[in-house]
């Protein structure tokens, strides 16, 4: 059935991705035959996706280097891990790391047919195909986590096996800062909804990050790229 919730909005959500692909018809179909994302067809003919939760949205990017190191890393929830290896596998992909991290949880990393490293979650229930997690390179953990709490309003926990944690703004994103993981410079491109572009990219500059590409003035759907004080490149969008 098709999912016909409308996604949460709210400043510091995460909430548009823009991936690497070498084949957007390629990549689309593995993502939707995978995990359920519902693939839709823009108004200008271009591709666009949601989750399978209809929470996250984004679209495919030709042109541009893949997520291969990894840096920022992007989990994907699943029901049951070893049936969705299983699927990659039959669909061309490459599982390279597979392990737990409790009884109940176990996790994977993958590359789709662009090369991209993405992540697995296993936690049936949760929604299967669902945008879930992101872990961010940080060589000063506790420097990046100031930042993104006083940027965007993202609330921290330390209930994260010892790590240091958040969620996004409305709650829909969780993940992680972690020195394991180095900033790269691949194509993949993570959007941050806030309320207003250009007084973000301001608090953005006021908090030790850099803006790569200013926003360009519109009222409605103004976006900017901004640097991290870790060297992380995102992006920030109103809507």
């Amino acid at each position: 059935m098709k999912n016909t919730k409308q996604p949460t909005f709210g400043n510091g959500k995460i909430g548009y991705i823009e991936i690497p692909a070498n084949s957007i018809k390629e990549s689309s179909a593995f993502y939707h035959t995978v995990f359920g994302w519902n693939i839709r067809t823009r108004g200008d003919g271009s591709i666009a996706f949601d989750d399978a939760i209809g929470e996250v949205s984004g679209t495919w990017v030709s042109g541009r280097k893949p997520a291969t190191g990894p840096g920022i890393l992007i989990s994907i929830m699943v029901d049951n891990l070893e049936a969705t290896i299983d699927l990659l596998i039959a669909n061309g992909s490459k599982v390279v790391k597979k392990m737990s991290i409790s009884d109940t949880e176990f996790i994977a990393w993958f590359i789709d047919p662009a090369g991209n490293v993405f992540g697995l979650y296993q936690h049936p229930g949760g929604g299967h195909g669902k945008i879930c997690y992101l872990e961010i390179p940080a060589e000063d953990i506790t420097r990046s986590a100031n930042f993104y709490e006083t940027v965007f309003n993202w609330p921290l926990r330390n209930d994260n096996h010892g790590n240091a944690a958040f969620d996004d703004g409305p709650g829909v994103v969780s993940g992680m800062w972690t020195s394991e993981l180095k900033p790269s410079e691949s194509g993949l491109l993570i959007y941050i909804m806030v309320d207003g572009v250009a007084a973000t990219a301001d608090a953005i500059i006021a908090n030790g990050g850099r803006i790569i590409r200013p926003p360009e003035g519109n009222s409605k759907e103004d976006t900017a790229v901004f640097s991290d004080p870790a060297g992380n490149i995102l992006g920030i969008g109103q809507q």
